[in-house]
């Protein structure tokens, strides 16, 4: 049976609220995201970061600033993953931090990674703009040189409790079908522009290595998820996990936001070739990229901030910050680029040169609309 598109909107990520929303029907709006079937989006399409969505998926215990939790909450529900052995400190902690229940929808799992970016599920539309959630594989954290090999592939954190069934879980709290994908396709390491084009950089060929090759993961990604040209970067850290959120956001299909690294740090040539590379690529208008620059000065050491790990949801965009000289500029650098949207920044001890607001926070998407450049 068919159900009809909902039009419920919620205030702050261009959404109007709608004052009859039941308290615990929040999971029924990713379960209504089905619309008429057109003959023109027939396959699969990875849905990108801006287009309209129902809510942010975290898991609890929150490892994200309070303000931050607070704000998520105040722009469109919350869909909390927690223990059935924590459900009752994960509604004294909202209850402490000012969140309303009728913005919270626990939904129990055995997961316990804070990381819903990267082990959690990318969000594929199908036939009629159905929404799907995509359950890949997903090993944990690579630590590795920028010229890694397989031989070289070793993790730093690996799996956490629960998170090869939080998917699944997730998928029969909210109604929807999933998509298994064979294959590692870690959220951080797999930006979209929404029109059939992904980016990633070596890493996630090679920490594929005994699954599939690159021609059979390119054949997944495009099966699967609808990508049909992979754009493979290099790697940027000497050594690290080589996460692409960390250096490059793709704003929307002809913008992307590029980390500036200071010249001579060990980052800068292989970000400097990357964007070389990026210059020459043809955006779905038919241009270049319009390519801006975040200044990201060392703020510990010679790490760089990671300011393009953010989350974009509806019109505002979270921003991290890192305490540096550069916070400010960096919320600049996004209110040019993004002049139509509110941009908060969220200063926290815990972020990290590799791991930031975006990796630990995942929008969870309504129906998309028909064109992804115009949302």
């Amino acid at each position: 049976m068919r159900v009809p598109r909902l039009r419920l909107r919620f205030p702050g990520a261009g959404y109007r609220r709608c004052p009859h929303l039941p308290r615990l029907a929040l999971l029924a709006l990713l379960a209504a995201c089905a619309a008429t079937p057109n003959a023109e989006n027939a396959g699969p399409r990875l849905v990108a970061e801006w287009e309209p969505a129902v809510g942010t998926l975290v898991a609890y215990p929150f490892e994200l600033p309070d303000d931050l939790v607070r704000d998520l909450a105040g722009e469109a529900p919350l869909f909390v993953l927690v223990a059935d052995t924590d459900r009752a400190a994960a509604e004294e902690r909202l209850r402490a931090l000012g969140v309303n229940p009728a913005r919270a929808q626990l939904v129990t799992t055995a997961a316990r990674s804070p990381w819903t970016r990267d082990w959690g599920p990318h969000q594929v539309a199908g036939p009629g703009d159905t929404i799907a959630l995509v359950d890949h594989v997903f090993r944990g954290y690579p630590w590795v040189p920028a010229d890694c090999a397989p031989e070289h592939f070793t993790y730093r954190m690996g799996r956490m409790e629960g998170e090869d069934e939080a998917i699944p879980t997730l998928a029969r709290a909210l109604g929807l079908a999933t998509v298994s994908l064979p294959a590692i396709a870690t959220g951080g390491n797999l930006l979209t522009d929404g029109h059939g084009r992904a980016f990633c950089t070596r890493a996630q060929i090679i920490e594929n290595h005994d699954l599939v090759d690159e021609a059979a993961y390119r054949g997944l990604l495009r099966d699967t998820l609808g990508i049909t040209d992979l754009v493979v970067l290099e790697n940027t850290e000497s050594f690290g996990i080589q996460h692409i959120d960390c250096w490059l956001k793709v704003i929307d299909p002809e913008t992307l936001l590029i980390k500036a690294a200071p010249s001579g740090h060990p980052e800068h040539a292989p970000i400097e070739r990357n964007v070389a590379l990026l210059a020459q690529l043809t955006t779905p208008s038919g241009g270049r990229y319009r390519i801006v620059r975040i200044d990201s000065p060392p703020f510990r050491g010679d790490r760089l901030p990671a300011y393009t790990n953010s989350l974009r949801l509806g019109n505002v965009v979270h921003v991290p910050l890192f305490g540096g000289e550069a916070d400010e500029r960096a919320l600049a650098t996004y209110r040019a680029v993004l002049p139509g949207c509110d941009v908060r920044g969220y200063r926290y001890e815990g972020w990290l040169h590799f791991d930031a607001l975006h990796c630990r926070t995942r929008a969870l998407h309504a129906a998309p609309t028909r064109d992804p450049a115009k949302t």
